[in-house]
């Protein structure tokens, strides 16, 4: 009887310590896979992140925005945070190089006194960004911001991220871009001198889209377009464009271009400017129009009023309203 006794405590004392050797096991895997998430989250996280250079031309007018979007992509299998500060040119540093290898003439303020970084960065605590795998982050940069950029030259571009600015760890872009910038042309007599700049009207700007259109010439009627203002007149576009990001904001761009360039069921018949008028305190412009369309069941004539604003010596649309004309 006491044998069986003892032989009973044994068993269960062998399953309890069986129990517990697996509660260990448990216990020491979600260690490991929290220490794995740790890794892949924070500075040493900054491994599986890939910063690519994208730029929507390669020649800029003398007068432009010198634009270049930092991609950063997160390509490990788990998500990755960095943080983002607020401090223009110190998460994101694009670099500017002549051709013959030598930094463009620099403006950043810090970099000229030679501060660092991180002593620039002591008072502010920054954004935390998390990327889930396959995900994109798009920071957009303006070259021209933090170098003297002159025209008739041609420079090269780098992008230097860093996961948190306040460290020294730094993620080089795997690639490097080659920009032109070119003067505005001008008209000049034989004689030399320069003629008078000739101004294009609000009117003159609206009927050169209506025609571009009616003639089918697609590529001219984003020409006459501000497309990041424009989109909002269109609210299956506009919603989409408010609530994304610089990156996905490309794309929707790019649908919305598509959209409005492609040739119409109720095609454009004929057009005629019936007013036109120039707000000096807003800088702002109206140009209404009488334009008659044909229809898959009806012809219809309509009203539009386009919204248009300065844009250098041109003018540019950047909204559209419509309402049909009972005749």
């Amino acid at each position: 009887m006491v044998t069986n006794i003892r032989l009973a405590v044994d068993k269960m004392s062998k399953v309890k310590y069986s129990f517990e050797i697996d509660n260990n096991m448990k216990k020491f895997a979600l260690i490991v896979v929290f220490i794995l998430l740790a890794v892949a989250i924070y500075p040493e996280g900054g491994d599986y992140l890939r910063v690519t250079l994208v730029s929507p031309k390669i020649s800029f007018d003398e007068n432009d925005d010198i634009t270049v979007y930092c991609v950063v992509h997160n390509t490990a299998s788990v998500p990755v945070e960095f943080t983002v500060y607020d401090t223009p040119y110190t998460t994101f540093q694009p670099v500017v190089y002549l051709v013959d290898g030598k930094e463009a003439p620099l403006k950043v303020e810090y970099r000229l006194k030679n501060i660092p970084t991180a002593q620039m960065l002591i008072n502010e605590q920054g954004r935390k960004i998390i990327l889930q795998p396959d995900e994109k982050f798009v920071y957009t940069a303006y070259c021209n911001n933090f170098y003297t950029l002159t025209k008739n030259e041609k420079y090269r571009v780098k992008a230097y991220f860093y996961p948190d600015a306040k460290d020294e760890y730094v993620i080089k872009s795997a690639n490097e871009l080659t920009i032109n910038i070119v003067p505005v042309p001008q008209f000049a007599m034989r004689t030399g001198i320069i003629k008078h700049e000739r101004k294009v009207t609000p009117s003159e700007v609206v009927m050169l889209a209506l025609m571009a259109e009616k003639n089918k010439q697609w590529g001219n009627v984003v020409k006459y377009i501000n497309i990041e203002k424009f989109i909002y007149a269109y609210s299956e576009f506009a919603k989409r464009y408010s609530t994304t990001n610089d990156y996905e904001r490309l794309i929707v761009q790019q649908d919305f271009i598509n959209f409005i360039t492609k040739e119409r069921p109720d095609y454009l018949i004929d057009f005629s400017i019936i007013g036109e008028q120039i707000i000096p305190q807003t800088n702002v412009a109206y140009v209404d129009v009488k334009v008659k369309r044909w229809g898959p069941r009806f012809p219809a004539t309509m009203k539009y009023r386009y919204t248009l604003e300065p844009y250098k010596d041109l003018w540019v649309i950047v909204n559209l309203d419509a309402s049909i004309v009972k005749e």
